[in-house]
């Protein structure tokens, strides 16, 4: 793809559909478009593509609730959330429905949406600039977009714009978000209630987190308290997913991680912070503890400092099997010696395939996208580096957010076998981030990075954002 502007030219495809949601048919509209940002000399710099869902048959949507979607990377298209969980197409894997390990070759398929959400609110998906099939189309403009608070601003001008447009300032606004896109909203929702000098005036009703990835790097929260606290959770639920039965664990996952928690909570917090007091027993027993929940030997564990790290439960945790599993869903597997990159690559690698397939299939025809553009699923391809740095920090400004807005509710949802963004971290943020507690919902899953790799859980997360929609 050239960067050059004049190779550019800003399209509109528009289409009517139909999806039956749990028996009740529902008639709608689409407008999919390029959405042109322009600089200060009126040049065309780049472009954020969107896809946009009305429910037809109501006669007055000013005040109907409506939701932006983002994916994260940062760089990553929309398809995600679009085809695997709220599209009115959703993406299936071949064979048993719980199934993980997918195949790497079609058919893939393509179902009604018995989940989608078009019955209670309208639907826009956002590709940024740069990422799905929106376009960066200036080279020189991209530290504009690349970074946590010109991404937030960019994403903030689409979401005014839009809602300008339709006419929909008087309708409920809720922003969904996952992976980097909960740095995106969190910060976005800080701009749209009025960060600094400007005072943008949106006000939101709801902020879902899916994923969270504010603790990952130096703009994030920084974490007061030892990583493992929050690490082993998430390796005691990969462990009991690979190996229950050659442990005997009778116990449900959610049984298993909550005595994780307990022990985390209690035992293990107070051992760590006795560091060379504990003595040899002490240190003994609680090496067997951690080794017993993380699938690890209680050899390596001592060898540890009682503080093994993720990256060892990729590796080891089913060493014997002859293979690792993966950063972004810790049920997903391949053999040793694949290069995938620290176990980030074993889930990404198995599922994208047939999520490209839907969105440049199946979802492209429905919408009567007739563009020939590559769609970038994870991607900056002008090699531009993301800035990291803020003005304020993501879990900050959600805070100032809520602070200002006392209806703003916020919903943090997590995987339990995410060991990118896992379930202890989410834990932390929401009861350390300084949010009133009345507001903020946790929820779990058994399900990895995106939730929605799975019937049971993609259906139990999907009806937990419409009963989160339904409470305005």
């Amino acid at each position: 793809m050239s960067f050059q502007n004049a190779e550019f030219k800003p399209e509109v495809y528009e289409s009517n559909g139909e999806v039956t949601i749990y028996g009740t048919t529902i008639p709608y509209t689409t407008v999919c478009q390029d959405n042109v940002i322009y600089d200060e000399s009126g040049k065309a710099i780049g472009s954020m593509f969107t896809y946009s869902y009305f429910r037809s048959d109501v006669e007055d949507a000013s005040q109907r609730p409506v939701v932006f979607f983002f994916n994260g990377g940062p760089g990553s298209g929309s398809l995600w959330l679009h085809v695997g969980l709220f599209g009115p197409l959703r993406m299936t894997f071949p064979g048993n429905p719980e199934s993980v390990n997918t195949p790497h070759v079609p058919p893939y398929f393509a179902v009604n949406n018995d989940w989608c959400l078009l019955d209670i609110c309208d639907l826009v998906f956002v590709d940024p600039v740069g990422t799905g099939w929106g376009r960066l189309l200036d080279k020189d403009a991209a530290a504009r977009f690349y970074g946590i608070d010109e991404d937030a601003e960019s994403c903030k001008t689409l979401i005014h714009t839009w809602v300008s447009h339709y006419k929909r300032w008087n309708s409920p606004k809720y922003i969904l978000g996952e992976s980097y896109g909960t740095v995106r909203a969190s910060v976005v929702a800080d701009v749209l209630t009025g960060q600094g000098l400007e005072l943008s005036g949106m006000g939101l009703n709801g902020i879902v987190l899916l994923g969270n990835a504010m603790g990952n790097s130096d703009a994030m929260l920084k974490f007061d308290c030892e990583a493992i606290l929050l690490d082993l959770p998430t390796m005691a639920a990969a462990n009991w997913y690979h190996n229950r039965e050659k442990f005997g664990l009778t116990m449900t996952l959610k049984e298993f991680v909550d005595e994780c928690y307990d022990f985390c909570d209690k035992e293990f917090v107070v051992a760590l912070m006795a560091g060379s007091a504990l003595c040899d027993e002490e240190r003994d027993c609680i090496a067997e503890r951690v080794a017993y929940f993380s699938g690890l030997t209680k050899a390596e564990v001592l060898k540890q400092n009682l503080r093994p790290n993720m990256g060892l439960s990729w590796r080891q945790v089913i060493e014997d099997q002859g293979a690792e599993i993966g950063r972004l869903d810790g049920r997903f597997t391949l053999p040793f010696g694949s290069r995938t990159g620290k176990g980030e690559g074993v889930a990404l690698i198995q599922y994208t395939p047939s999520f490209m397939a839907i969105i440049n299939g199946p979802v492209k025809e429905a919408l009567k996208i007739t563009h020939n553009r590559e769609y970038y699923a994870i991607s900056r391809r002008d090699g531009s580096e993301w800035n990291r740095k803020s003005k304020n920090m993501p879990y900050e400004c959600l805070s100032a957010s809520m602070r200002r807005n006392r209806k703003l509710r916020v919903m943090f949802a997590t995987g339990y076998y995410d060991m990118a963004c896992t379930i202890g971290q989410a834990r932390y943020l929401a009861r350390h981030g300084g949010y009133d507690k009345e507001r903020v919902e946790i929820n779990e899953y058994a399900s990895g990075h995106m939730v929605y790799l799975g019937e049971e859980p993609g259906q139990q997360f999907a009806e937990d954002v419409r009963a989160f929609i339904l409470k305005g």
